[in-house]
């Protein structure tokens, strides 16, 4: 394995890498030309290997995942069927195609991208792993890249999640991972209870992101949530909204948990000032689903109308699975445009499309409206019974934890 220099040069967010790949002819049948030979270019190849390192991941283990014959199938149809993200084979790995103005966003962003991640080792903006463009023989070029998965690829998740904080045009959209679709913020309908010191933390994390994006003029991310389910418990339901189907499908789950991923909350803030510590694997919260009566409301009348309708809610404990991710989308002039336009029909605090200070004080609220502190006093009759749910879930604010 090659030895990296201890320091990054300016020049290494400069550098690219060239070679070519070859692969037998039965491989590609379906690729234009049938073609067997692939220019491919690494962008910054020593600024992205110290990033993999940073998370132990071997270079080698990155190649034959990125570069395996059937991804670079895939991510080369990809360039002419339009698609847009691609899973590698083992599913450790995201692959986006983009476009060449992509390309520049993020190799502008990197330097200070990586500072960013050298200072705050639990930041969740989506990992970079890899940015790179690959040709075959006599075809067009694709640009791509590729990010880590915040899913592990051995649990079941019950759902996933695309969160921008807006309402308008955020219904439910096309994209399917593990069989079950993505749903964006006009679907949402869950809180996360945690313990306060996690919460704390978590949001401190959040806004230094966000700052960081906001300081890049970058907008329009999204927090990508998976939800695994590790067992319901006192299950509250109105009488006149049936939840047959997501109550099977929490006991179906709950059934193939994997104990040995369970983390007590005392674990969680022993690893808070741990170097590699993040914040969006496996942590541990009590979920809270209500039903659209409630969370269709404005959000000034949540807290107030909360209480009064308890009963028309769903309580158990849940893994969350997360990250910030669409991290290159600056405020363009396209983009400004759409904003001046929507603003004329919509209120312009419910559209997607905002500056970057706007965007990011927005998404920073609708977090501490999603990540909720756990109070002794509230949802009392929701909560786990049990002394090994009671140690993840529980409100822990009476324990006296520090933090450095």
């Amino acid at each position: 394995m090659e030895i990296l220099k201890e320091e990054l040069s300016p020049a290494d967010f400069k550098a690219t890498k060239s070679n070519r790949i070859r692969y037998s002819r039965n491989d590609f049948r379906q690729l234009p030309y049938f073609a067997t030979d692939f220019e491919w270019k690494d962008y910054s190849p020593a600024v992205f290997r110290r990033i993999l390192e940073l998370d132990s991941i071997e270079y080698s283990d990155y190649q034959l995942s990125v570069c395996g014959d059937e991804t670079l199938k895939e991510v080369t149809l990809s360039g002419k069927l339009g698609m847009v993200f691609l899973l590698s084979n083992d599913k450790r790995f995201i692959l986006k195609t983009l476009r060449k103005s992509e390309v520049k966003i993020y190799l502008e962003m990197l330097p200070n991208y990586y500072d960013h991640l050298m200072k705050y080792g639990s930041s969740l903006l989506a990992k970079l792993y890899g940015l790179h463009v690959v040709r075959p023989a006599g075809g067009v070029k694709v640009y791509f890249v590729v990010f880590g998965n915040v899913i592990p690829s051995d649990i079941c998740i019950f759902e996933h999640y695309d969160l921008k904080g807006s309402s308008k045009g955020r219904a439910e959209n096309k994209v399917i991972i593990q069989e079950r679709p993505v749903h964006k913020d006009m679907d949402f309908d869950f809180r996360f209870y945690l313990d306060p010191l996690v919460r704390d933390q978590l949001l401190a994390q959040i806004k230094t992101d966000c700052e960081f994006l906001e300081s890049e003029g970058v907008m329009d991310y999204s927090l990508f949530l998976a939800i695994q389910i590790e067992s319901p418990h006192q299950v509250s339901v109105d009488k006149r909204t049936s939840r047959r189907t997501d109550k099977e499908i929490i006991d179906d789950t709950s059934e193939g948990s994997d104990e040995s991923s369970e983390l007590t909350l005392a674990h969680i803030c022993d690893l808070l000032d741990r170097p590699g510590f993040r914040f969006g694997a496996s942590l541990p919260a009590r979920a809270v689903r209500a039903f659209k009566k409630e969370m269709g409301s404005s959000r000034s009348n949540r807290s107030r109308n909360s209480r009064a309708q308890s009963s028309a809610q769903e309580c158990f404990n849940v893994l969350l699975f997360f990250g910030i991710v669409d991290i290159c989308q600056n405020y363009n002039m396209r983009k400004r445009l759409e904003h001046a336009c929507k603003s004329i029909k919509y209120d312009s605090k419910s559209i997607a499309t905002v500056n970057p200070k706007a965007y990011s004080s927005r998404f920073q609220e609708f977090m501490s409206e999603v990540f909720l502190p756990e109070v002794s006093d509230d949802f009392s009759d929701s909560r786990v019974s049990g002394a090994s749910s009671s140690n993840r879930v529980s409100a822990a604010s009476s324990s006296k934890i520090s933090v450095r």
